[in-house]
C-alpha cells in the first residue's frame, strides 16, 4: 500500500518532518533544496509508521466527532470514560451534574447537549487546575498571575510573559497525574523561558517521573481535539534526522502544532 501524501511544505529547514493532521491528512516538510527523490525515499523509510499512524488517527477523529447525546455514550472526564444518562426533569433545573461516576444530561437540553457539556468542563477545568496551581506554586515557591481556561485545540497549555498560566480546557479530560505534568510545564517556564537542558532538569526536580506523563499526552494528543468540528491541525510528527540540534529536539516537548 502506497503513502497519500496530502501536502508538501518547503521551507528555511534542516530536517524533512512529516505530519499526522488530527483528520488523518499527510504533511511533509522539507528544506528548499531537498529533491523529489529524497523526500520520496524518505517517506517509504517511515511507511509503517504512517500507515498505522494515519489509521489510528482517522478512526480517533471519526469517533471524537461523532459522539451522540444519548444514554450509554461515554464521555471522559479525569482520564476515565464515564457513562451518560438522560434523565426527565424540569426546565429550570441543573441540565447537566455528574453523580457517582456518571454524567446525567436533562432531556429538555438535549438541543444544546454540546455546548452544556463544555460550559460544564470548562468550570471544572478552572476549579481543578487552579487548585493544582496553588498547591505546586507554594510547594516549589514559583508564584504566578492566575489560570486561564481558554479553547484552544492544538495545544494544551501555556505560559504568558506575564505569569499568566493558559490551559485548554480539555485537560480536564486527561488523568489527574497528567493535569499536574502540565501545570509543572507551565510553572517550570516562569523560570525559564526555553527547553534548554536547564529546563528539563527543573521540571525533573519538581516531577521526577514527568517523562511517564509526557509520553502519555504524544500518544493520546486527538483527545486535545476533543469537541471539535472544523479542520484540525493537531500532528503526531516523524523527526528526519537523528542529529537534530538541541532547539530541534525541544520542539517535539511542545504541546503545540
Amino acid at each position: 500500500m502506497s503513502v497519500k501524501v496530502d501536502q508538501i511544505v518547503r521551507s528555511e529547514r534542516k530536517t524533512i518532518e512529516i505530519q499526522v493532521s488530527i483528520e488523518g491528512h499527510i504533511i511533509v516538510r522539507a528544506p528548499l533544496n531537498e529533491t523529489m527523490k529524497e523526500i520520496d525515499q524518505y517517506i517509504e523509510s517511515k511507511k509503517f509508521w504512517l500507515l498505522r499512524t494515519q489509521q489510528i488517527t482517522k478512526a480517533r477523529y471519526l469517533n471524537d466527532l461523532h459522539k451522540k447525546y444519548e444514554d450509554g455514550e461515554r464521555f471522559l472526564y479525569l482520564g476515565k470514560e464515564r457513562p451518560l444518562k438522560i434523565i426527565n426533569n424540569s426546565v429550570n433545573e441543573v441540565p447537566l451534574f455528574y453523580r457517582d461516576g456518571s454524567f446525567c444530561l436533562s432531556s429538555s437540553y438535549l438541543k444544546f447537549a454540546n455546548k452544556i457539556f463544555i460550559d460544564w468542563y470548562k468550570d471544572k477545568a478552572k476549579e481543578y487546575v487552579s487548585d493544582v496551581a496553588e498547591r505546586y506554586s507554594k510547594l516549589y515557591d514559583i508564584p504566578f498571575d492566575k489560570v486561564s481556561i481558554t479553547n484552544a485545540f492544538s495545544q494544551w497549555a501555556s505560559c504568558s510573559g506575564n505569569g499568566c498560566l493558559n490551559f485548554s480546557w480539555r485537560v480536564i479530560l486527561v488523568p489527574k497525574e497528567v493535569i499536574s505534568y502540565l501545570v509543572v510545564h507551565e510553572l517550570a517556564h516562569i523560570l525559564l523561558r526555553d527547553h534548554s537542558q536547564d529546563y528539563w532538569i527543573k521540571v525533573e526536580q519538581m516531577m521526577p517521573d514527568y517523562l511517564k506523563y509526557e509520553n502519555w499526552l504524544k500518544n493520546n494528543d486527538h483527545i486535545c481535539s476533543m469537541f471539535k468540528n472544523e479542520i484540525g491541525s493537531y500532528v503526531a510528527k516523524s523527526k528526519g534526522s537523528p542529529n537534530t540540534s538541541s532547539d530541534e529536539k525541544s520542539e517535539q516537548f511542545e504541546f503545540e502544532i
